[in-house]
């Protein structure tokens, strides 16, 4: 895996994340009337060692335009991780499991992601996410890839609750 655009902070991310093992292929066929009520965040079920499946960041790649809405664009609540991460701290991280993918957080108005083909997507794991509907006559495309820092599974407790945990340079210029 080699970084897009280099640089110190994202040499140092690159070697420090284990290789993604799968990758999710999203469409988004039309008709899909779907408008999304609530938000979810990845890794429920539980994975067979049960713990959550929890990662570092989403990595997307648009492979259609979608450069309007409502053509099947992800519908992201732009603070949820942050949020999140206070409802794990005040709850204790295996809420997560209660919650199995949806912690009851206030949410404002989800917004809609829109690009061009060949556009990268990167989100925080704890950034609440759903599909929305496509009424547009095309296939919304997108691959998506689960990226986890290396180390990240036994420390997934601490994550939930430090979004930054995995994130060196925001920790520092936060600090």
């Amino acid at each position: 895996m080699r970084a897009a655009c280099a640089g110190p902070t994202t040499e140092k991310m690159v070697r420090s994340s284990a290789v993604p093992w799968q990758v999710q292929v999203a469409l988004n066929i039309p008709p899909n009337p779907h408008r999304p009520g609530m938000h979810h965040i990845d890794g429920f079920p539980p994975e067979p060692d049960g713990r959550p499946g929890t990662f570092t960041l989403l990595a997307g790649v648009l492979m259609s335009d979608q450069r309007g809405p409502d053509g099947g664009n992800l519908r992201v609540w732009p603070g949820t991780h942050l949020t999140h991460a206070e409802y794990f701290r005040e709850h204790g991280p295996d809420a997560f499991f209660a919650a199995g993918g949806y912690p009851p957080i206030r949410l404002a108005e989800p917004e809609q992601v829109t690009g061009r083909a060949g556009d990268l997507l990167l989100a925080h794991y704890l950034l609440g996410h759903n599909i929305g509907g496509n009424t547009s006559p095309a296939v919304r495309r997108a691959v998506y890839f689960r990226v986890k820092r290396a180390g990240h599974d036994p420390r997934w407790r601490e994550f939930l609750t430090d979004p930054w945990l995995d994130y060196d340079t925001v920790r520092d210029v936060l600090a």
